[in-house]
C-alpha cells in the first residue's frame, strides 16, 4: 500500500506542477479583478502539490519501535467495497448540494467534512468536529473572503 501511495503522490505532484505551469500561462485581462484569471487555478495547483507532498511523506518508511495500531474508537472501512464507497461519497456530495441553500456555506462544509470523516472510517469526536469546523473556516476564508466568490448565506445572512 505504501508503494501505491508513493507512486500516486509523485504522479499528483507532477500533475500539480504541470497544472501550475498552465495556470501561469493564462493571459491577463484588462477587465480582470485583482486576483485575475490565474488566481484560483494557481491556488488549486499549490493545494494539490501540498497534499501530494503529505501523501509522499506518509508513504515513506518510519523508524518506530511500536507498530501502528488502530485506536479502539476508530472504525476501519472495508477495503473491498469499492463501488458502494464511491456511491456513498457521491451521495454525501449530493446531500451537500441539497442542504447548501438552507444551511449556508460554513455549516454545509462543516457537515460535509464530518460526514466524509465518518464515512471513511473515522469516529465522530471532539477532534473530528474541530477538524470539520476549522476546515470550513479555512475554505470560507479562502473562497468567500479572499477570492470573493458568492455563496448562499443560508441561516446566517446578517452574520457573515
Amino acid at each position: 500500500m505504501r508503494n501505491r501511495d508513493l507512486l500516486f503522490g509523485i504522479a499528483t505532484l507532477v500533475v500539480a506542477a504541470v497544472y501550475y505551469g498552465l495556470a501561469v500561462g493564462i493571459p491577463q485581462s484588462d477587465l480582470a479583478d485583482p486576483i485575475g484569471p490565474q488566481g484560483l487555478p494557481r491556488v488549486y495547483a499549490v493545494l494539490l502539490a501540498a497534499l501530494s507532498l503529505i501523501l509522499i511523506a506518509r508513504s515513506l518508511p518510519r523508524r518506530s519501535a511500536k507498530p501502528h495500531s488502530a485506536t479502539p474508537e476508530s472504525r476501519t472501512p472495508n477495503p473491498g467495497s469499492g463501488i458502494p464507497r464511491v456511491i456513498g461519497m457521491l451521495l454525501i456530495g449530493v446531500a451537500y448540494i441539497v442542504v447548501l441553500p438552507w444551511l449556508g456555506y460554513l455549516l454545509s462544509v462543516a457537515a460535509l467534512i464530518t460526514a466524509t470523516i465518518y464515512f471513511q472510517g473515522g469516529s465522530i469526536n471532539g477532534r473530528s468536529i474541530l477538524v470539520a469546523l476549522s476546515g470550513a473556516a479555512f475554505f470560507w476564508l479562502l473562497f468567500i473572503w479572499l477570492l470573493r466568490i458568492q455563496y448562499p448565506a443560508g441561516l446566517w445572512p446578517s452574520v457573515i
